[in-house]
């Protein structure tokens, strides 16, 4: 399409394309890629910009990069795949599970809506230390509830992958990576070392980026985003731990192409009844992390007809999912920041619809 931006748009999505072409030309983004989906068809595959802070590696058309919190929903459908089958119950106790939670009253429901009650670590960890999956998971179950199971909601920013795969692996032996990989998409929890290669480079909008997005937010926001400390720093997201490792509230990563073509794929993976109950409000009021009117479904957070999650940086995926002629979309960027360029292309999506 141009020296930046490469691939396919269907005829009457050029807006899509000017937008992201502007983004990529203007400095605003430096490496993403987005995709989309109406109608049962793959109507926007772009990509442009750069792998690497050196501008040697230019973005290609496998290029992963790390979503953040866009991975909580493909955390929660490797749980409800296994609810499809039978191996896991939504209103089973957590406990039955994983016998390490202690807590009465906290179902697989409350863990998947975000109301379990265990949003923060109480235990001050290292970067390692949270890319050690026992180590990590032993702490969260040892941390005090913030409120009891079912009673409030808070988003468990780096809490909810391994709350969900210790159910997972309690239910059925196997990992949230191991399930995800099964689904046949390009999104990835712990890399191989061939992915691993083609993994692009993490940077800060501005030095400060990282600070900026741990404080300021609220006090449970500060401790649920700040231990581990340091957790945000490139040399962690860049390094080995971080994409060999599993930490799946945070560390998917993902091409567009991929993670919106397993949004496409939702219908094929789960039973209806079951898809239309898991999109459906679960939990709805002020959440006491995010510090606002919050609904969420079983994984996903919904704002009135839109179903999806963004991921702090920038990177998203969602769309009116509950309806089948409805779009579907995901936006991947390395360049982390606000989320004012995914907005942007979003906006432009809707526009040629």
């Amino acid at each position: 399409m141009s020296d930046v931006v490469r691939g396919t748009v269907a005829p009457g999505f050029e807006g899509v394309a000017e937008t992201f072409r502007g983004l990529v030309e203007s400095g605003a983004e430096t490496g993403a890629s987005v995709a989309a989906y109406v109608g049962g068809e793959l109507v926007v595959d772009l990509w442009g910009g750069w792998a690497d802070a050196g501008r040697t590696r230019p973005w290609r058309h496998d290029t992963l990069a790390t979503v953040f919190s866009a991975s909580k929903p493909v955390a929660a459908l490797a749980v409800l795949t296994r609810v499809a089958d039978g191996r896991i119950g939504l209103d089973e106790p957590v406990a039955r599970y994983w016998p390490a939670f202690r807590h009465s009253g906290g179902t697989v429901r409350h863990a998947l809506a975000h109301q379990l009650g265990l949003p923060a670590i109480a235990e001050a960890l290292t970067p390692d230390e949270a890319l050690d999956w026992e180590r990590c998971t032993g702490a969260i179950f040892a941390s005090p509830l913030e409120w009891e199971p079912g009673t409030a909601v808070g988003e468990h920013a780096l809490t909810y992958g391994n709350v969900l795969g210790a159910i997972l692996r309690g239910a059925t032996g196997e990992t949230v990576g191991a399930v995800v990989r099964g689904l046949g998409h390009d999104v990835h929890f712990g890399l191989s070392a061939a992915d691993s290669a083609r993994c692009a480079e993490v940077e800060h909008r501005a030095p400060d980026w990282p600070e900026h997005a741990v404080h300021g937010h609220g006090e449970l926001w500060a401790r649920a985003l700040g231990n581990p400390a340091g957790l945000l720093d490139t040399g962690v997201l860049n390094g080995a731990a971080w994409r060999g490792g599993e930490l799946p509230a945070v560390n998917a990563h993902a091409t567009a192409r991929g993670l919106a073509g397993l949004y496409q794929a939702l219908p094929d993976l789960l039973p209806a009844g079951l898809l239309a109950e898991a999109l459906a409000p679960q939990a709805e009021g002020v959440d006491r992390l995010l510090e606002e009117d919050a609904t969420w479904t079983l994984g996903w957070r919904r704002e009135g007809r839109w179903v999806g999650m963004g991921g702090i940086g920038g990177s998203s995926a969602g769309g009116f999912l509950d309806e089948p002629g409805g779009y579907r979309m995901a936006y991947v960027t390395r360049h982390l920041a606000d989320h004012d360029r995914g907005n942007a292309v979003y906006d432009a999506l809707e526009a040629c619809l």
